[in-house]
Parts: structure tokens; C-alpha cells; sequence
């Protein structure tokens, strides 16, 4: 016995109905499911790709702030050089000057020292000049005490003491 089913047959049946179903499905998602997901998708890569270019743009502002930071650096460095140079130059002059008014003080002082000394000296002379002539009269007195029976001796010691 043999049996035949014909076109109706429970195996084909089901498989049309799977099929069926399966493109109902197919249908129903992709009006519903697959638009979305595949937007949603669309936005993260979209996403993505904006987050690398903005990656890519930030590392070349970094790159060429640390140029600038760099050249700012170097102008910083060549500026303190100056101005360190300037400031020696100033200490130097300044060391001249003061080294320069030291000296012409040490001139002055010098110079009113020897000026004093000169006066000194004179000063020294004249009382060394007083101090002889009054030791000589004295003396000339002691002798003369003796001798003091002439007028011309008087005159004598009159005349030297007229020199003096």
C-alpha cells in the first residue's frame, strides 16, 4: 500500500507555512526592527567616526600647542638670557662707578692727609724754631748773667732776639 497524499500533504504543508512564516517575520522586522537597528548603527558609526576625527583634531591642537609651548619656552630662556646679561652689564658698571668714587675718596683723604701733614709739620717747625730760640736765649741769659757788664752785649742779645 502505497499512499499518496497529493498537494496537501502535512510535510509540505509545513514547510509552506515556514516559509510563510518566515517571510512574515522578515516582513515584520523589517519594517520594524531592521530600520531602527540599522539607524541606531548608522548613529554609532557616525558617532565613532566623529569621536576619531575629533580625536584626530585634538592631537593636532596638542601638537601644535607644544610647538607654541615650546617656542614660548625658547623666548622665555632667550629673554631671562637678556636680561641676565643686561643686569651684569649694570652690576658691572655699577662696581665701576662705586670702585671709581672709592678711589677718587681714597685721593681726597690721601690728600687731605697729606695737607694736614704739612701743617703738622709747620706747626712742629715753628714751635722746634720757638723751642730753639728760647732755649738759646736761656742759655745766652745764663751766660750773659755772668757777662752782664757791657751795653754791647745788651745790644747783642737785643739784635739776635730782633732776628729771631
Amino acid at each position: 500500500m502505497t499512499e499518496r497524499f497529493g498537494l496537501l500533504d502535512p510535510e509540505k504543508i509545513m514547510a509552506i507555512l515556514l516559509w510563510a512564516t518566515f517571510f512574515c517575520v522578515l516582513f515584520i522586522l523589517q519594517k520594524f526592527a531592521w530600520k531602527p537597528i540599522l539607524s541606531a548603527l548608522k548613529q554609532r558609526e557616525d558617532y565613532i567616526r566623529k569621536s576619531l576625527d575629533d580625536a584626530d583634531k585634538i592631537k593636532a591642537e596638542l601638537a601644535a600647542i607644544e610647538v607654541s609651548k615650546t617656542k614660548i619656552l625658547d623666548e622665555a630662556k632667550t629673554q631671562a638670557n637678556v636680561i641676565i646679561e643686561q643686569s651684569r652689564k649694570v652690576g658691572n658698571e655699577l662696581a665701576a662707578q662705586i670702585e671709581g668714587r672709592a678711589k677718587k675718596n681714597a685721593e681726597e683723604i690721601i690728600t687731605s692727609a697729606h695737607q694736614e701733614i704739612e701743617g703738622e709739620r709747620e706747626r712742629v717747625r715753628n714751635a722746634l724754631k720757638k723751642e730753639s730760640v728760647q732755649t738759646a736765649v736761656s742759655l745766652a741769659e745764663k751766660i750773659l748773667k755772668e757777662n752782664l757788664d757791657t751795653e754791647k752785649n745788651r745790644n747783642l742779645i737785643n739784635q739776635a732776639m730782633k732776628d729771631v
